[in-house]
């Protein structure tokens, strides 16, 4: 199995003290991948940060361990990207007008999907989650969002996107972090509903898209 990951969901990660979770995540569930610009995100561009420099410095020694592999760029995932941006950011209209909804690093990330050929994409971000799952929910959003009921949406620019990323879905922080606690990754200790609930909330308000009553599903089933 193949996931490529979005620079969202190993920030949340790091920022709730959750990164240790990646190597065994990684162990169970296949090759963990990233662009050169995730890891920009998370390391480069903030590793003498001093706000975020213990953060780059732990996600850094996870790629030296190969916990994630970084793809290096190429005229392949370059290509691919350019397509990425021109698909999602001319499938919606407000008249006559694209929507911008997609910026270059998540395409790039997006693009890698199909380069890959991976079968999941981990992401917290609403708009790049909803634009593989949902697109006509992401419609809805965008007519309330710019109030005009008149936005067009390409569906053949989006089945020709999807043929370029392939048939992947996606996850999230929280779906990571509840399967890390169903498979007895998490300390005895910290093993508990309560726990698990709070963790959740926490990846939520962070910027993970999940809702409450999904929370409290998994706080609900949660043994």
């Amino acid at each position: 199995m193949k996931i490529v990951f979005d620079a969202g969901v190993i920030i949340s990660f790091s920022e709730t003290c959750f990164l240790p979770l990646f190597q065994p995540l990684k162990e169970k569930l296949g090759q963990f991948i990233i662009t050169r610009n995730v890891k920009g995100e998370c390391v480069d561009n903030v590793k003498k940060n001093l706000k975020y420099s213990l953060s780059a410095l732990r996600v850094s020694q996870l790629i030296d361990i190969n916990v994630f592999e970084v793809y290096e760029n190429d005229d392949e995932l370059q290509k691919t990207t350019e397509q990425v941006l021109n698909l999602t950011n001319n499938m919606f209209y407000v008249k006559k007008n694209p929507l911008t909804i997609i910026q270059a690093g998540e395409a790039q990330s997006l693009a890698l999907l199909g380069v890959s050929e991976a079968n999941y994409f981990a992401v917290d971000e609403r708009t790049a989650r909803m634009i593989i799952e949902q697109p006509h929910g992401l419609l809805d959003i965008l007519k309330k969002k710019y109030n005009a009921e008149t936005i067009r949406f390409d569906q053949k620019k989006y089945l020709k996107f999807r043929e370029i990323i392939g048939n992947v879905e996606v996850v999230r922080s929280v779906d990571l972090l509840g399967y890390a606690f169903e498979q007895n990754m998490v300390s005895p200790e910290f093993r508990n509903r309560e726990f698990l609930r709070s963790a959740m909330y926490s990846l939520k308000f962070r910027g993970c898209s999940a809702s409450f009553e999904e929370i409290e599903e998994y706080a609900v089933e949660f043994k």
